[in-house]
């Protein structure tokens, strides 16, 4: 198998998103990696939350073998929210140190004048 032909085979190997649900103080966000076939996967969920108490900024994850069909929670983080509150979540899950999948959860966000 070439090079090439690996990282298409890897592209398509899994599909990242990003879970919100409501907590007693805020949110919770859960970066889920989900194998669409064997695959070892870098994930990182990067998250910024700007508002009125401040800047929280937190990076976590891991790596993560995935087989075809399977979910994996590879980091969960709590957060306070407030009306008005800026955030920005970006989960990356790469193979062989190349992206393969991502996915992105923004709030707060400015409209355009």
């Amino acid at each position: 198998m070439t090079g090439a032909a690996a990282r298409a085979d890897e592209s398509e190997a899994a599909v990242a998103t990003i879970a919100v649900e409501p907590s007693e103080s805020g949110i919770r966000l859960t970066g889920r990696a989900v194998g669409l076939a064997a695959v070892e996967v870098d994930a990182r969920l990067t998250i910024e939350r700007v508002g009125a108490g401040g800047r929280t900024s937190t990076t976590q994850g891991g790596v993560f073998k995935l087989v075809k069909g399977q979910s994996v929670d590879v980091a969960t983080v709590g957060l306070s929210m407030a009306a008005g509150d800026h955030l920005s979540a970006r989960l990356v899950l790469a193979a062989n140190g190349r992206p393969v999948a991502s996915s992105t959860v923004e709030t707060g966000l400015q409209q355009a004048q």
